[in-house]
């Protein structure tokens, strides 16, 4: 009160004065006058706007509303002051004393909003490439450590999906349709200007906007890195204001939602003692019980495990210095046992201004400290007989199932998955430094260094258990019981430097830069094993294992556990990029860009690759003749583009052959003796002749904005040609390479090679509406997806080149996904079938005729290319792919007063999925649609072919081998997430002293509509040879979680 009688007298005062003043003066002081202008600002509603941007015309002097609305500033009286703010329009207002209030008027156009591109930025509608934008609040209500989920349905043409549901993993991302054949199809991360090696796990909580370059021409300006994308993260910056602190508290449960069919003991005696190919022995009978009814998942699986969100950040600033400060704590219990996630992040920002020097510097650190489960758990754990003891994870001393006489029965397995414990590790650190330098009104010196470093230990404990069969012997060895430790080590340097050039002359605006950009890439890794453990603790038995093995690059690889050791690499790229963006009267762009890049990765003939591009842009609506539409259609653009990029994401070192010296053989002597000698062998296959991977892309695309952007559509229709894929090869032994060599980690059967082309062509298309009925504001957002790959040339005889990988069980998955001429990559090619046979007279003609011994029951493979010979390569058909025909998003938000409500839907449709969970377990006799087997006289109308649990001459008992019997329509529609909020009135909340007091709900995964039998229809890999088997992996489940939002 008093401060406000101050300021009237001072405004009553300041009149007379001025008065005075222009009387003697003429009004020459009037134009000097200083004065504190202060007010509020608020919007439409009365409600005020935090974060308004209040600058004064003409100078670099700024300020921001805090969150009640209320800013001050010191200006002139008479100067102009300018208030802005995204979803607003623009207002300029004239100081004509010290106290301002400002109503700011809704306007939804997303014209002049700023996109981030390579090495800067530019306005929407200067926009040529095709480029997408998800800002902070559009990904604050997504609760998971994965950005990638948060993405899902928000940007046409980005396909997310979920690798797993298990903690800490990332979704398996491709921008536009597979980009790679060798390994990853993922984008490439550029976080504030600094590349990264892969996912760099941030915080939701840490990013401003994230902007998709998807188009060739918008990404080349990254070269060799870009063949799949590149998404640009901008994290929180300080603003010009008082300090703001936040801080927010969410808190939920995760929710199993399915299963996959088991039988229970009745069902599973019955079916045991049915079964007319199974020999059960006393001892094993007497250990049938019908008291029990066990399920291992009871014990393996843990419904309702816990997930906790915390976050805090502080951020303010002068005109000299800004700064910001996030900091989380994310932590998820797995919905398996063994499996949990606690990460750290904190990130900080601050910004410094003097003179023409503007220094930015940034540094995150995340802290991952991961239990994962056995790879196979739940594969092993739905194999555990229903009428034996249930395991309680305490015992150490087990009896096996049956008369099996090996340690890989079924028990010995699931008690590895169970009593195993693998602990991961991940720190991770990152920090950069940009320089900017005004050398005056045009012209720009700038030069950003950064590194990263990421460090992983992986620590497993195998403890010894004992395992007897029905006689009383120990299945198991004393070294199956082992101590694992690995540890990797990987560094990215970065640097680049150059100008930039910015000048606008009448209706002329252009905009230039020349850069340097050095990359340097280490990666190093050990790991070592001791087995022979006599006790649990690790700690205590260490002493007592008996074997121990060193794990480094050359490798030993009878122990199958690790996952962090690697060969050592060392990469490095040199690249020299310009780009020049003219624009003409708002109404004609042109971008066009060049980059020249050298990779190691190659050898001296092939180093060098150059990468150009340009693109066009039409604002018809702009034009004279339009000005009659202009209500209706307020924007109008074509835009259209052409671009290269490369890709050298393959295996390091892939043009050398290295050998080693040390291998022994034995060499007969003249007497007639062996005699031991040591020898070399060559490790690797390398391939000096590796050319670039390239890929080429056209994209035209159309902007269109109705009733003042309320409803706006965007659609891009794009074609790429890849050309010179690059991927691994098995080399024939009649080359030199041997089974032997299967034991180097460093692959050494294998070598990289050019191999063909292929095609993405795709049409993807946006609809945003946002209109206002009543006091209820809306935020609808569409999206569709289509891409179809094609493999146009695969240099093969065959036309069909197989993947060897076997990434799950035995040989149910042996060589089932592929590529193969005119069809997408990662194709399934397996063998057809045609049912199962039930006439007798069919039977024995196809036997004779194949000279097979199949029975009733049995599936009935098709000789797909007649020549008399069943299931060999020339029998394998298409039988689809993992990905998607066509993919889309619906994105729904509402406002009411103090309300908030937002829903998320995405569909997939057309991707099929290996169900090898289910075929796992049919073979296991443990599937409950086993009860509905074919057996003759009985149950004929059916068509799920009958259990053999002897094996046959053919290695086939009806549930083994690639077929296309597994092969289901993955196609889903879901439900991604529900949030209900609501935010306290501005007048409760200040007499809590807060800003801010948000309340909300929040809801995941709670619907999936499939036909699909298996866990979950979400079957990610970014990787083609895994991508759509569903392989045991742990599904995405439901989650109810609450939350608080607190500003100060």
């Amino acid at each position: 009160m008093k401060l406000r009688k101050e300021l009237i007298a001072r405004n009553f005062l300041s009149k007379w004065l001025l008065i005075l003043i222009l009387v003697l003066h003429g009004g020459m002081f009037a134009q000097t006058k200083n004065v504190i202008v202060q007010g509020t600002i608020v919007g439409q509603d009365g409600m005020p706007i935090p974060g308004v941007t209040v600058l004064v015309l003409g100078t670099s002097k700024g300020a921001v509303s805090d969150f009640d609305g209320n800013y001050s500033i010191e200006t002139k009286v008479n100067s102009e002051l300018a208030f802005s703010y995204v979803g607003f329009q623009k207002q300029v207002i004239k100081v004509t004393g010290p106290k301002l209030n400002v109503l700011m008027k809704e306007d939804i156009s997303e014209l002049d909003e700023v996109v981030v591109i390579g090495y800067g930025t530019q306005k929407k509608k200067e926009i040529t490439g095709s480029v997408g934008q998800v800002k902070a609040e559009e990904l604050e209500n997504v609760i998971t450590s994965d950005i990638g989920a948060a993405l899902q349905g928000q940007i046409a043409g980005v396909s997310v999906t979920a690798n797993s549901g298990e903690p800490g993993e990332g979704s398996a991302i491709t921008i536009r349709g597979i980009s790679s054949l060798t390994g990853s199809n993922s984008p490439l991360w550029v976080v504030d200007g600094v590349p990264q090696s892969g996912d760099p796990g941030l915080n939701p909580n840490e990013i401003e906007t994230m902007d998709i370059l998807k188009d060739a021409a918008s990404a080349s300006i990254y070269g060799t890195r870009a063949a799949g994308g590149v998404i640009l993260v901008t994290t929180k910056r300080g603003k010009v204001g008082n300090t703001k602190v936040g801080l927010e508290v969410t808190n939920g449960l995760q929710i199993i939602t399915r299963q996959t069919p088991l039988m229970n003991t009745n069902q599973q005696i019955f079916f045991d003692l049915n079964d007319p190919t199974r020999t059960t022995s006393a001892a094993s009978s007497d250990r049938y019980s019908l008291l029990n009814d066990n399920d291992l998942r009871d014990f393996t699986e843990n419904d309702f495990s816990t997930i906790n969100r915390y976050n805090f950040d502080i951020s303010g600033g002068s005109e000299d210095i800004k700064y910001s400060v996030v900091m989380g704590l994310f932590n998820q219990e797995g919905t398996v046992i063994n499996s949990k996630l606690k990460r750290y992040n904190l990130r900080a920002n601050v910004n410094l201004t003097k003179g023409k020097f503007t220094i930015d510097n940034g540094f995150g650190f995340t802290v991952d400290e991961r239990e994962r489960p056995n790879f196979n758990l739940l594969i092993f754990g739905q194999r555990a007989l229903p009428y034996l003891d249930q395991v309680d994870g305490n015992t150490t001393s087990f009896t096996s199932e049956n008369d099996d006489t090996g340690a890989s029965s079924a028990y010995g397995q699931i008690l590895e998955a169970i009593t195993r414990d693998r602990q991961v590790g991940r720190d991770r650190f990152e920090a950069s430094t940009n320089i900017k330098y005004q050398l005056n009104d045009h012209f720009q010196l700038t030069t950003l260094i950064s590194g990263v470093i990421e460090n992983e230990q992986e620590k497993q404990v195998q403890p010894p258990f004992a395992l007897f069969d029905n006689n009383g012997n120990n299945l198991r060895t004393a070294s199956d019981s082992f101590i694992y430790e690995g540890r990797s080590r990987n560094v990215l340097i970065n640097w680049n430097g150059g100008i930039n050039y910015d000048q606008q002359f009448n209706k002329h605006k252009i905009n230039a830069l020349a850069i340097i950009n050095v990359e340097q890439d280490f990666f190093s890794s050990i790991g070592a094993v001791k087995r022979g453990l006599l006790f649990s603790d690790p700690y205590v038995n260490l002493s007592t294992a008996t074997i121990g093995e060193e794990l480094g690059s050359d490798v030993t690889l009878n122990f199958t556990g690790p996952s962090t050791v690697e060969p050592d690499y060392k990469t490095k790229r040199v690249g020299t990029v310009g780009r020049v963006l003219y624009d003409y009267d708002g109404k004609y762009q042109l971008s066009a860009s060049a980059r020249m890049d050298a990779s190691n990765q190659f050898s001296k003939d092939n180093l060098y690759a150059f990468f150009p591009s340009a693109s066009l842009g039409w604002t018809i609506s702009d034009e004279n003749f339009w000005k009659g539409f202009k209500k209706t259609v307020n924007n109008l653009k074509f835009r259209a583009s052409y671009g290269t990029t490369g890709n050298d994401r393959f295996t390091p070192n892939s043009i050398y052959s290295p050998v080693a010296v040390g291998y022994n053989a034995n060499f007969q002597s003249e007497s007639g003796t062996d005699q031991e000698n040591s020898g070399i062998i060559q490790q690797q296959f390398g391939n000096p002749d590796l050319k670039w991977e390239v890929t080429k892309q056209a994209n035209f695309g159309i902007d269109v904005s109705f009733m003042k952007s309320m409803l706006v559509f965007t659609a891009d229709y794009y074609t790429t040609k890849k050309e010179d894929l690059l991927t691994q090869v098995q080399i024939n032994s009649s080359f030199g390479a041997s089974v032997q060599a299967d034991r180097d980690l460093t692959g050494s059967r294998f070598a990289v090679f050019n191999v063909g082309d292929m095609t993405n062509k795709g049409f993807e298309a946006t609809l945003r509406y946002r209109p206002k009925v009543g006091n209820v504001r809306f935020n609808i957002l569409g999206t569709f997806t289509t891409n179809k790959n094609v493999v146009t040339n695969l240099q093969s005889e065959s036309g069909l080149q197989m993947f060897t990988t076997t990434p799950v069980f035995g040989d149910n998955l042996a060589r089932a996904i592929g590529l193969q001429e005119g069809r997408e990559a990662g194709s399934f090619l397996v063998f057809k079938t045609d049912g199962i046979f039930k006439d007798a007279t069919e039977l024995a003609a196809y036997n004779a005729k194949y000279g097979e011994t199949r029975q009733l029951g049995d599936l009935k493979y098709v000789d797909s290319n007649n020549n008399g010979t069943l299931r060999d390569e020339g029998d394998r058909v298409y039988s689809g792919s993992g990905l998607a025909d066509y993919e889309m998003g619906l994105n729904i938000q509402a406002t009411y007063k103090n309300w908030f409500f937002l829903t998320n839907w995405f569909a997939s449709v057309g991707n099929e999925v290996y169900n090898a969970t289910r075929a796992s377990a049919m073979k296991a006799g443990r599937h409950r649609d086993l009860i509905y087997q074919y057996i003759p006289g009985v149950n004929e109308d059916t068509d799920i072919p009958t259990f053999r649990s002897t094996s046959r001459a053919s290695g086939d008992n009806n549930y083994n081998g690639s077929s296309d019997f597994f092969i289901e329509d993955g196609s889903f529609v879901r439900l991604r997430n529900v949030v209900v909020g609501y935010t306290l009135p501005k007048e409760v909340s200040d007499k809590l002293g807060l800003t801010r007091f948000n309340i909300y709900a929040n809801a995941q995964n709670v619907l999936t509509i499939t036909n699909y039998t298996g866990l979950d229809p979400e079957v990610g890999g970014n990787n083609i040879q895994f991508k759509g088997i569903d392989n045991g992996i742990i599904p995405t489940t439901a989650s109810y979680n609450l939350g608080l939002r607190l500003n100060f």
